[in-house]
């Protein structure tokens, strides 16, 4: 497809990214997966990377999953994205109950982001160096903000429903720093989705308590961000499979979750074609709709 098609294409294709189910976009894509290893702290990142086919580079999203849940889980999220030009590494983290470490984690996600575009060059695709964003749901949204305001190459950050807590019963600050605090440092725009049912129990404790969910993070921030709390949305409502076993289990479902998701994909999308690529369409899409779905009664809003 030649480049003034695809640029017709993808503008063609913003206004129906929204609640209706987000139009895939004009590139094909593939995947590949590969383990990265760090030799200097003997860590290991799994990644599936789903890429648009053609030369690039491509700009690239950083995508770290909710603890104990795998990059693969969130596989609609990276093949939409790579098929509005944006490449998505999937990661999974080597993490269990007892080796959770939040600065570990960060560390591994540091690692990648230098890592990554010359491993995808080894298998045919070309990534951006300079045009990085992060995204991660649940622990992975916090890790998302926590190495944003570390790293100069990223230029935008999304949070899936993200939990700015510890490990169930400590709140050690060095294991578990929390990214609220680093919030004033990240100047790039931030998306905050929010699924309104997160803080709700349902065996004894909260998937997403209130006092460490996304509004926390939300207010932390003092440059732009937006918030946006999806009504009746359930924490797990992000995965491919709401349903993924004893992990999803533990939280409270959400009214719709197949919607919810749609949802936030249309949101991701038109959030990193302005801000990863620098679509002015895109921009104004996503505010028109939030006010749309505002309207509506299916989403509140908060901005700065």
């Amino acid at each position: 497809m030649r480049t003034s098609a695809v640029v017709v294409a993808m503008i063609v294709g913003l206004g129906a990214l929204g609640a209706e189910q987000p139009l895939p976009g004009p590139f094909p894509t593939r995947a590949t997966e590969f383990r990265l290893v760090d030799p200097s702290h003997g860590r290991r990142v799994e990644v599936v990377l789903v890429a648009p086919e053609g030369d690039g580079p491509f700009p690239f999203v950083a995508f770290s999953p909710g603890f104990l849940l795998s990059g693969r889980e969130y596989r609609s999220t990276g093949v939409l994205l790579a098929s509005h030009g944006i490449a998505v590494a999937l990661l999974t983290y080597d993490v269990n109950l007892f080796t959770a470490d939040h600065r570990l984690l960060a560390g591994d996600l540091r690692f990648v982001l230098g890592a990554l575009p010359p491993a995808a060059a080894e298998r045919g695709v070309s990534l951006d160096p300079e045009r990085i964003a992060l995204a991660g749901h649940s622990l992975g949204g916090k890790l998302s903000f926590l190495v944003a305001a570390e790293v100069p190459t990223v230029r935008a950050v999304a949070g899936l429903d993200p939990v700015d807590g510890g490990a169930p019963g400590t709140d050690d600050p060095i294991r578990f720093p929390r990214a609220a605090d680093r919030m004033a440092e990240i100047t790039v725009p931030k998306l905050v989705l929010g699924a309104e049912r997160g803080g709700e129990a349902r065996f004894g404790m909260p998937c997403a308590p209130r006092d460490a969910n996304y509004a926390r993070l939300f207010e932390s921030a003092t440059s732009q961000a937006w918030e946006i709390t999806q009504l009746g949305a359930g924490h797990m409502d992000y995965l491919d499979d709401p349903n993924c076993g004893l992990a999803c289990a533990v939280c409270v479902p959400g009214d719709d979750p197949a919607l919810a998701r749609t949802m936030a994909h249309g949101y991701l999308v038109l959030f990193f074609r302005a801000h990863l690529r620098g679509e002015v369409e895109a921009r104004d899409d996503l505010e028109a709709r939030l006010q749309e779905d505002e309207a509506a009664g299916r989403v509140r809003v908060r901005r700065k």
